[in-house]
């Protein structure tokens, strides 16, 4: 290590020198044309016994000589005799000076001429690891093998998970539960399409944890059977059990429908003792004819769902506990539906917590999260994840939202998760409304999102010291909600034809036909 210079490993690589107009947050540096370096890269500069890092944003080669008022067989006549000027520019962008293993704010004057370093694996694992007790790991550094930790303290100021579909939100997000189930932690996963149904089992099918419980509810079609995912628990509710409330939300009748609402109170008080979808039903065909008529249709939807009314509701000890990771399987359910038996698990986990009743940390993720909290909707379970977006931290509720759609979900939602995971966006509304709801996304990253490759994503906020770009690790467990195999599908398609259209097939096809008759 150089005298007087910390945190500096002995195998420094000089690869540049500042050159023209820097600032306190910013420096242009020119390159050999040989330097191996690239976009997103780390460097130092050593100012005043303080290593001040920077990130490659932009890369430019340029000349005066061969410039645009030149034509092609002029630049020819120049490159086939050897003659260039051109120089090589990278510009970067300050994160801070290192301290220790923290970065702190740098404000050093940044002249022409001094040397610029490659950042080396010693101090990049300083800028991107924490301790063990801390540390999810996540992925590793692009084109580096230095693997990259975020903070589980971070995550106390609620995490958004952003991307279009097919950037590996789900992947990422599925990778996180990981880590946190190795912490310990209490999980429960709202999960509109079953993505994460298959996380009990390894990638080789084996079982990864016993401590995964999938819930279902009979309304749940998924794209699994149970064989597939294993035991899969039954998310039920006794009649008997609900308030005159839960009733109107599982009949989607909302407080502005005023004349359906007075007509399920009074259909709620008249009920006799034992309060069953039977007697529910019996009382409402009491009713006069012109109250009936208003209520009917959705008295026949009751009855198309009555198969959820089990003897059993079940209760937040079937699906909190510490070390054990819920999945709620709403695959197949009307929004509606599936918004009401969220808000049912939601509220009963607020509920516990804001009575100390259970101690430990909770961690919602919420899939299709602009589903479920859309702009200007105050439905139960809109309210309530504004709720938690907003008070759960106080209590230890903290909320992973994971959607496609940023520009489409609560702005106040969004605001509230003070760091993002943020694959590719390639959307200006959705760029618009990232950049709307971070303040730690810069012009520079926010111009690369298009650009990421499937799996690489852009952290920011308070799980990790300064923005990273990642490539997200591997899964350890098995993905639910792949894409449908379009080749596989389309040539098993092809090949039943040939054989339907074969007149083999054909003449052996009638002959059985004309054997049965």
């Amino acid at each position: 290590m150089k005298q007087g210079v910390k945190d500096v490993s002995d195998s420094e690589y000089n690869v540049g020198f500042t050159i023209g107009e820097n600032s306190s947050n910013k420096f242009e540096f020119v390159i050999d044309d040989n330097t191996d370096i690239k976009k997103w890269e780390y460097v130092y500069l050593k100012i005043n016994d303080n290593i001040v890092i920077g990130r490659i944003e932009e890369i430019l080669s340029k000349s005066e000589l061969m410039n645009d008022t030149m034509d092609f067989q002029s630049i020819k006549k120049y490159t086939s005799n050897n003659i260039s000027d051109s120089i090589n520019v990278c510009l970067s962008t300050i994160l801070g000076k290192l301290q220790d293993n923290y970065l702190m704010q740098s404000r050093e004057i940044i002249r022409p001429g001094i040397p610029v370093y490659k950042a080396d694996d010693a101090i990049l694992k300083k800028l991107f690891s924490y301790n063990d007790e801390e540390a999810l790991n996540i992925g590793s550094l692009p084109d580096n093998n230095v693997n990259v930790s975020i903070n589980i303290n971070g995550l106390r100021r609620h995490l958004a998970i952003l991307a279009q579909t097919g950037a590996g939100k789900s992947h990422t997000a599925g990778v996180i539960m990981e880590e946190l189930l190795k912490k310990g932690a209490s999980i429960i996963v709202l999960d509109p399409h079953a993505d994460y149904v298959f996380m009990k089992k390894k990638l080789d099918g084996k079982m990864y944890s016993d401590n995964i419980s999938v819930f279902r509810t009979p309304l749940s079609t998924g794209r699994y059977t149970k064989g597939d995912i294993g035991i899969v628990n039954n998310f039920t509710i006794r009649f008997g059990d609900l308030t005159m409330d839960d009733i109107k939300d599982i009949m989607d009748i909302k407080e502005t429908y005023t004349n359906l609402t007075a007509i399920v109170d009074d259909i709620y008080k008249k009920m006799r003792g034992r309060k069953d979808l039977n007697d529910f039903i019996e009382t409402a065909g009491k009713l006069p004819p012109e109250d009936y008529k208003k209520i009917k249709g959705r008295l026949t939807f009751l009855t198309k769902i009555k198969d959820i009314f089990q003897d059993y509701t079940t209760g937040i000890n079937d699906y909190l506990g510490p070390g054990k990771m819920s999945v709620m399987d709403l695959s197949g359910m009307d929004q509606f539906l599936a918004n009401y038996f969220s808000f049912k698990v939601l509220s009963s986990v607020y509920d516990v917590k804001l009575s100390s009743e259970y101690k430990y940390p909770v961690f919602v993720f919420i899939e299709e999260a602009h589903n479920f909290a859309p702009p200007k909707k105050n439905s139960n379970i809109s309210k309530m994840i504004k709720k938690i977006a907003g008070e759960g931290r106080k209590f230890g509720i903290f909320l992973v939202v994971i959607t496609q759609r940023p520009g489409k979900i609560d702005s106040d939602v969004l605001s509230q998760c003070n760091s993002q995971i943020i694959l590719r966006v390639t959307n200006p509304a959705d760029q618009n409304a990232i950049l709307e709801s971070s303040e730690n996304i810069t012009n520079y990253l926010m111009n690369d999102l298009p650009s990421l490759d499937i799996g690489e994503s852009i952290l920011v906020g308070e799980i990790v010291k300064m923005p990273v770009i990642v490539k997200i690790r591997e899964r350890e467990t098995m993905a639910g909600g792949s894409d449908i195999d379009l080749i596989s599908l389309l040539k098993e398609a092809r090949e039943e034809l040939k054989k339907a259209n074969d007149p083999e097939e054909i003449r052996k096809k009638n002959k059985n036909l004309l054997g049965e008759l």
